[in-house]
């Protein structure tokens, strides 16, 4: 198997596809779980405190 120009035409396949619960595409089609949402690993919606601006 080389690593060039023949191999890239293999990749055919989508890794994220746009997700039911937030609308984005990062809906992993492998693992089912969102990466923006974190639908299919949680029922609440996923966010963290360091994702927000600080007030000055």
């Amino acid at each position: 198997m080389s690593k060039g120009t023949p191999s890239m035409g293999k990749r055919q396949h989508k890794t994220h596809v746009k997700c039911r619960r937030c609308g984005s595409v990062s809906l992993n089609n492998h693992t089912k779980m969102c990466a923006s949402c974190g639908f299919g690993r949680t029922a609440r919606m996923r966010s963290y405190k360091w994702q927000e601006k600080s007030g000055y």
